[in-house]
């Protein structure tokens, strides 16, 4: 691999892929926080009465962030998919 045939557009499109790359573990951490909220802690809290019953009419909206959450990850894994063909510009056996 010759560092001197990686072009500014080259590392145009890494420096998108690696923000695409860190996008989808941001949107699969928001996944990960709104559902335990809305599936674990809301209930839980609600049961043992460490919060008052009116919370449990937040977890739609939680499920809902999760799904918004879920949907942007898997597009940002498509984006990620498809910019990383710029790593066979330079360097064609990227899979080993």
């Amino acid at each position: 691999m010759d560092p001197a045939a990686v072009g500014s557009s080259e590392w145009s499109e890494i420096g998108k892929m690696l923000t695409s790359l860190w996008a989808v573990v941001l949107f699969i951490i928001l996944f990960a926080t709104n559902m335990l909220l809305g599936h674990n802690l809301i209930p839980s809290f609600v049961a043992s009465r460490h919060i008052p019953e009116t919370w449990q009419k937040t977890r739609p909206a939680f499920y809902a962030l999760a799904i918004i959450s879920f949907a942007l990850a898997i597009f940002f894994v498509y984006r990620v998919v498809d910019l990383a063909g710029v790593l066979r510009d330079f360097w064609p056996d990227y899979w080993i």
